[in-house]
């Protein structure tokens, strides 16, 4: 099983990515075009998507502190016509049927998003993981 953690941070930030707790995998993006918070927390989740490690995965758990986004996903809702966000999820979506292994998406808490303290100070710094508790991040 592959748990990911993804977060993101819009303007001024622009920043967005995802971190896999089973493999110490991280990735963090700073955009150089300006995105709204909704827009850069989907494009954490694409990023997560793509992976080697999450494409080649039997079990996947996708966390996000995005409560929006995961109704979105698991849904399968499309915001209204010509709108970003509603290419975003359709994007997903597309991924996520094109996938042998469908992954769940799960909300949880911004202070138990593992992402979340990585992206804290607007640049990611490493923790040492192995000093969280798994079980207290995902009560």
């Amino acid at each position: 099983m592959i748990t990911v953690y993804t977060d993101a941070a819009g303007e001024p930030h622009n920043i967005y990515g995802y971190c896999i707790l089973e493999t110490n995998e991280e990735k963090f993006i700073r955009s150089k075009f300006k995105l709204d918070s909704i827009e850069a927390e989907f494009l954490a989740i694409i990023e997560a998507l793509n992976s080697n490690t999450v494409r080649n995965s039997k079990q996947i758990i996708i966390y996000s502190d995005s409560d929006s986004v995961i109704e979105f996903i698991n849904r399968k809702l499309q915001p209204r016509k010509g709108t970003v966000v509603r290419l975003l999820t359709i994007q997903i979506l597309n991924i996520i049927d094109n996938m042998e292994d469908k992954p769940c998406f799960i909300w949880i808490p911004r202070e138990r998003n593992l992402a979340g303290m990585l992206i804290e100070d607007e640049v990611p710094k490493k923790i040492n993981k192995n000093l969280l508790f798994r079980e207290s991040l995902l009560r």
